[in-house]
C-alpha cells in the first residue's frame, strides 16, 4: 500500500478512532484547567480582601499581641581615659523565674462586610522573682551603673489594645503606675564624631546615634532608691488587653511558665515552643508551657546591645485562633484537585460513549467541563455566606444534577441515574479529600488508580484504531 493510501485510510478512520477520541478527551481535560485557574485567581483576590479586612479590624482591636513580662533595666555610662562620657547604654537583668497567666480569654467574632475576624479580651497576670547580680562584678573603672535610675519594663505589640492603666505591684502594698517608655529604654546611645565647618575640626556630638534592640512598645516604672541594699525582690503586673487572631508571651525570665485559658475550641499552637500540657474542649482550651533557662538560649543578664533582645519576641509561645470556617482555604484546596475531578467526569462520559456507541462531540465535553468549572465558582460564592459544608452540598448537587441530566439526554434516559450515581460519588470523594488533610494524598492517589484500572478493564475489548464497533459495544447493544 502506498503512502497516499495510508494517509487516506487514516483520514477516513480518524473520526471513528476510539484511541484518538481518548487523546482528544485528555487534551480537553487540560484545556478545562484554564477556567479553573481564573477561578483560583478570584479566590486569591477574595482571600487578599479578607486579609485587608483583618488588618483593618486589627487596627481597631489591637491586632495580634505579643507581651513581654517584667524586665529590669539599669542605665550605665562609659567614660574614656580622660573621664569624658562617650556612650550611654542599658544593662538588662532578667528575672530568675517568672510566670504569665492569661485569665479566661473570651473571644468574639467581628464581622465587616462578608468577612469575619476572631478578636479577644483578657487579663494577663505577670509575676517575676529577681536576684540581682553583684554590683562589684558589674562595674569597672570605665563604666558607672546608675542604680537610682533603674526601671522595670514591660512590652506590648500594640498599646492601643490596653483596656486600663497598668500598675507594678511590689508585694508590700505599694503600686507604681507604668508610663510610656522614654529616653534610652532598650537602647544604646553613642557619641558621634562630626565635622564642624566653622572650626574646620572634628568634634564629638553627644547623644546622637540611637540603636533599638526590641520591637515591642515598652512601658516603664522607675524604681528610684527601691533597689538600695536589695539582693532580691518580686514584682507583679496585670495587663487588661484586647487583640485579634493571636496572643503570644515572650520568655521574659530565665525560666518562664505560661498558662493560657480561653473559650476558643480551635487553637493553633504556632510558637517556637509547644505546650507542655494542653486540653481542648468543645467550649475552649487550657494550655501550659515551660521554657527553661537553657531552652531560652539567652544570658541571665547583659548589655542590651549584646543580648540580641529581638530573640525574645521571636521565641514567644503563641496561640493562634484558627477560624475553622475559612472558605478561601477550603476552596483553594478543592481547586488543586480540579483537573483530577474534571478528568474523572470526562472519563465517565467517554466510557458511556464507548458502551453505547453514541458519538459525543468535543463541544459537548467542553460544556460538561465548563459546568464543573462553574461548580468551584458557586462553591466560593456560597461559602462566603453560608459556610463551606452547606455551600459544597448546594454547588455539588446542582452540578451533579445538570451533568447527569445532560448524560441522560445524550445517551438515553437510563443513563441519567447511572451518571448521577457516578458523579455523586465523584463529588463525595472530593468532599472527603477536603476533610481528611492527613490522608488526602493517599485517598486521591488510590481513587485515581482505581479510576484508571476500571477504565482499562471496561475498555479491554475496544478496537482503539477505530473502524467499526468494538466487541464491547456489540455486547452492550
Amino acid at each position: 500500500m502506498s503512502l497516499n493510501n495510508l494517509n487516506s485510510g487514516f483520514a477516513k478512520g480518524a473520526g471513528h478512532s476510539v484511541g484518538l477520541k481518548l487523546l482528544l478527551v485528555c487534551f480537553l481535560v487540560l484545556l478545562m484547567g484554564i477556567p479553573a485557574l481564573f477561578i483560583a485567581a478570584i479566590s486569591f483576590e477574595r482571600a487578599g480582601r479578607a486579609d485587608d479586612v483583618t488588618r483593618e479590624v486589627s487596627q481597631r482591636y489591637g491586632g495580634a499581641q505579643t507581651l513581654l513580662g517584667p524586665v529590669l533595666n539599669v542605665p550605665y555610662t562609659t567614660k574614656d581615659s580622660e573621664g569624658e562620657i562617650i556612650s550611654y547604654g542599658e544593662y538588662v537583668i532578667f528575672a530568675e523565674s517568672g510566670s504569665a497567666n492569661v485569665e479566661k480569654l473570651t473571644t468574639k467574632i467581628r464581622k465587616l462586610s462578608l468577612f469575619k475576624v476572631p478578636t479577644y479580651q483578657t487579663k494577663v497576670n505577670f509575676s517575676a522573682q529577681f536576684n540581682l547580680p553583684s554590683k562589684e562584678n558589674l562595674e569597672t573603672s570605665f563604666q558607672t551603673f546608675l542604680w537610682s535610675e533603674a526601671k522595670i519594663n514591660i512590652g506590648l505589640t500594640d498599646v492601643r489594645g490596653l483596656q486600663d492603666d497598668v500598675y507594678l505591684d511590689l508585694g508590700s502594698g505599694q503600686k507604681l503606675k507604668f508610663r510610656p517608655a522614654s529616653g534610652r529604654t532598650f537602647r544604646s546611645v553613642r557619641n558621634v564624631n562630626v565635622y564642624d565647618k566653622r572650626t574646620e575640626k572634628m568634634i564629638v556630638q553627644k547623644l546622637k546615634a540611637y540603636h533599638e534592640y526590641i520591637n515591642l512598645q515598652a512601658m516603664e516604672v522607675s524604681l528610684g532608691d527601691l533597689l538600695e541594699g536589695q539582693k532580691s525582690f518580686s514584682v507583679n503586673a496585670s495587663l487588661p488587653i484586647r487583640g485579634s487572631q493571636r496572643i503570644s508571651i515572650a520568655p521574659f525570665a530565665q525560666s518562664t511558665k505560661v498558662e493560657i485559658n480561653a473559650d476558643w475550641s480551635h487553637p493553633g499552637f504556632v510558637g517556637m515552643y509547644p505546650p507542655r500540657d494542653r486540653e481542648i474542649f468543645e467550649d475552649g482550651f487550657v494550655a501550659n508551657w515551660s521554657v527553661p533557662f537553657l531552652a531560652r538560649g539567652m544570658a541571665a543578664h547583659g548589655d542590651a546591645e549584646e543580648l540580641n533582645l529581638h530573640q525574645l519576641s521571636n521565641k514567644a509561645v503563641s496561640v493562634k485562633f484558627v477560624n475553622p470556617v475559612n472558605p478561601y482555604q477550603n476552596v483553594t484546596r478543592a481547586l488543586k484537585y480540579a483537573i483530577l475531578f474534571i478528568g474523572m467526569v470526562f472519563l465517565a462520559y467517554f466510557l458511556f460513549e464507548t458502551l453505547v456507541g453514541i458519538k459525543v462531540h468535543a463541544a459537548q465535553y467542553v460544556l460538561v467541563g465548563l459546568a464543573q468549572s462553574v461548580f468551584y465558582l458557586l462553591l466560593l460564592a456560597f461559602a462566603e455566606h453560608i459556610g463551606f459544608t452547606l455551600a459544597f452540598i448546594l454547588a455539588a448537587s446542582a452540578t451533579v444534577f445538570i451533568t447527569s441530566a445532560y448524560a441522560g439526554v445524550v445517551f438515553g434516559k437510563s443513563y441519567t441515574l447511572k451518571a448521577g450515581a457516578v458523579f455523586a460519588a465523584t463529588y463525595g470523594l472530593l468532599y472527603v479529600l477536603m476533610r481528611i488533610e492527613d490522608f488526602a494524598l493517599m485517598v486521591g492517589a488510590l481513587a485515581s488508580f482505581l479510576a484508571i484500572a476500571a477504565t482499562m478493564y471496561l475498555t479491554r475489548n475496544v478496537n482503539w484504531y477505530g473502524g467499526g464497533q468494538s466487541s464491547l459495544t456489540q455486547n452492550a447493544s
